[in-house]
């Protein structure tokens, strides 16, 4: 597809061309702290996105709250990972089941996703966008389980297609942003802000095309993706004194190999006591040369031109605004060295002493 926000769009395509529904706007379920090109593929089949609250201290849908935001116009629910942890598939699969409605695992910051373990999605999206797991500068593909490829080939052949040529312009931008990637290059875009760096804006989405990629290409991103060094559980070893401070670190038990081995990190993340410590943490870091951030930084409400094609209001989601309040993030690319280890774990010993001080 165009991007991993078309392929997700496809996929609700395919969940409300299998649907009953005659005369009723269509509703899709999806967490209320996410990236807003979840509801910008939603939005753009006229589908009315209804979100859900996350556990406590998670990136995982409260599956109480889930079970009770289904209606007769649910289609879909969108089970979106976060960073490299994927969502509990076989909990809200269950829960699709019951109800007759597609389960779609937006895997778009997880590879490989988590149902080519067990496919108990009816789908999966994948990103090929700059800094996702897979970045072949842009694209995205919609996996579809074997038994719904008659509705699939029947809703997707009727979709234009575009063709991708890996050209001088495009290596030219691929090694543009590698170079940006890097400590310099992100030091300097820091430094110009006009550009929004960081900044979370809605977008919406126009339209949808299939793409042809090149033979190969796929297949290179994702022999690029398993080489890189597993940069996460160092940081587990590293920050396991913030526990004692009250910090959660969410990420643990997935790349310490309990829960999904074999994932791609995109970020390394936890979370602080409160939203102060967070924001002196990543301004701290970011003084260091560590490119600490927020990521979104808000719930999907809150995030400008989104709130009016929602059902319900930000008050009704307080573990996902207590998650965006205390989330901050770290690199965790292939040039993160030692010394950036030591410098992350020195800086946030000292952040933490002054706040209990």
């Amino acid at each position: 597809m165009g991007s991993g926000t078309q392929a997700l769009s496809a996929a609700v395509l395919l969940a409300i061309s299998r649907s009953s529904l005659k005369n009723s706007t269509p509703e899709v379920i999806l967490p209320a702290f996410g990236c807003p090109d979840l509801v910008a593929a939603v939005a753009a089949q006229g589908t009315r996105p209804v979100l859900v609250d996350l556990l406590p201290d998670s990136p995982f849908m409260d599956t109480d709250k889930l079970s009770r935001a289904l209606s007769d116009n649910t289609v879909a629910v969108i089970a979106a990972g976060f960073l490299g942890v994927p969502e509990q598939l076989a909990s809200l699969a269950g829960i699709c089941r019951e109800r007759d409605v597609w389960l779609i695992e937006d895997s778009a910051q997880c590879f490989p996703p988590d149902c080519a373990r067990d496919p108990v999605a009816d789908c999966a999206v994948l990103s090929f966008g700059r800094g996702k797991p897979i970045n072949l500068m842009g694209g995205g593909a919609l996996l579809v389980r074997g038994d719904h490829s008659a509705i699939a080939a029947d809703a997707l052949t009727r979709l234009p297609e575009e063709s991708l040529n890996i050209d001088l312009k495009w290596k030219a931008r691929r090694n543009i942003f590698n170079f940006l990637l890097g400590r310099f290059g992100y030091g300097l875009l820091r430094r110009v802000p006009f550009l929004g760096l960081g900044t979370t804006v809605y977008k919406p989405l126009a339209s949808l095309c299939r793409r042809q990629l090149p033979d190969g290409l796929v297949e290179a991103g994702i022999l690029d993706a398993g080489a890189r060094p597993a940069i996460a559980p160092s940081y587990v070893r590293e920050l396991e004194f913030l526990k004692r401070r009250g910090w959660k670190p969410f990420m643990e038990n997935t790349v310490s190999g309990k829960k999904g081995a074999g994932q791609v990190t995109l970020r390394y993340a936890l979370l602080a006591p409160d939203r102060a410590t967070r924001d002196k943490a990543t301004e701290a870091l970011t003084g260091r040369g560590i490119g600490a951030n927020a990521f979104y930084g808000r719930i999907l409400p809150d995030i400008e031109g989104i709130s009016g094609l929602l059902r319900g209001s930000a008050g009704e989601f307080p573990n996902s605004e207590s998650f965006a309040d205390r989330l901050i993030t770290l690199p965790s690319h292939e040039d993160v060295t030692d010394r950036d280890l030591r410098i992350i774990a020195a800086t946030l010993d000292r952040i933490t002493i002054q706040h209990k001080k």
